[in-house]
């Protein structure tokens, strides 16, 4: 009868004290969601045929892969994204120049209040982000200061940073890299 009733303790207060951790959830953050995007469009580069003065068209070809991150309360954290396989063709039919650049780089983006458009957000770029010919690369970190502009249909922030980063480490090319593209693309 002893051994019963030490049996019903012990059971009793394996229950309150297992039925009070399963009564609790999990302080778990929310889990990140994965997307992933083609990168393939051949377009008319305005910026780039009203610089140089005649018709420059891009060329894309690649995946963006997207994940975001979030807080225990379901809050929009940060961000990354890869781009394994990316790369761009630059030419300029009518004059014959063109350059390819491969760019395999990842973007980590940090959010202040849940990536809500007009929120700062401070982005980092590393990898490869642009060759145009051997010496003129642009490779490395740089971080920036950005503003949420907005979202995608998937919840994805938009924004825009400044052209200065706010700190910078590696290759990049420091001369006019815009007058420099233009005479590549002028022809051989």
């Amino acid at each position: 009868m002893g051994r019963r009733i030490g049996l019903l303790v012990s059971v009793v207060a394996l229950l309150t004290l297992g039925g009070g951790l399963l009564g609790t959830a999990p302080a778990w953050a929310t889990p990140p969601k994965h997307f992933q995007f083609p990168l393939s469009s051949s377009a008319r580069d305005d910026f780039l045929s009203d610089a140089c003065g005649f018709d420059v068209f891009v060329v894309t070809t690649g995946n963006r892969n997207v994940t975001l991150f979030y807080d225990q309360g379901g809050t929009l954290t940060g961000e990354v994204d890869t781009y394994p396989a990316f790369a761009f063709f630059v030419t300029a039919p009518s004059t014959g120049g063109s350059f390819r650049s491969s760019s395999p780089a990842a973007v980590q983006v940090r959010y202040t209040g849940g990536g809500a458009v007009g929120t700062t957000a401070v982005v980092s770029v590393s990898g490869l982000q642009f060759r145009v010919q051997h010496g003129v690369i642009f490779t490395g970190r740089q971080v920036f200061d950005a503003v949420v502009t907005g979202q995608s249909p998937e919840g994805i922030p938009d924004y825009e940073h400044g052209d200065d980063p706010i700190f910078q480490s590696g290759n990049f090319f420091t001369g006019d890299e815009l007058a420099l593209v233009c005479a590549v693309l002028s022809g051989p």
